[in-house]
């Protein structure tokens, strides 16, 4: 996919990594319709890495730089959207 941006999230545990991954699946389903099948397919693949050494798992988020923009204010949103 053509400029793909990557972001990477620090994960405590297992039941955090849960919360995150349905999270961004929930969010894609969201976005789907603005979102190529190659696209979405693509981000669907969350690289989830364990570092043995330090105990520590990173969830690696992929896409468009406007995805993960979107992503982003998605998971930090602290106020309802505006009914207008």
């Amino acid at each position: 996919m053509e400029n793909e941006k990557l972001i990477s999230m620090p994960i405590k545990d297992l039941a955090q990594l849960k919360i995150v991954l349905a999270t961004w699946y929930s969010f894609l389903k969201d976005q789907a319709g603005s979102l190529s099948k190659e696209a979405f397919a693509s981000s669907l693949k969350t690289p989830v890495l364990y570092d043995l050494e330090k105990d520590q798992i990173e969830v690696l988020f992929t896409g468009s730089q406007e995805l993960l923009k979107q992503f982003s204010d998605y998971v930090f949103q602290t106020t309802e959207p505006s009914e207008s």
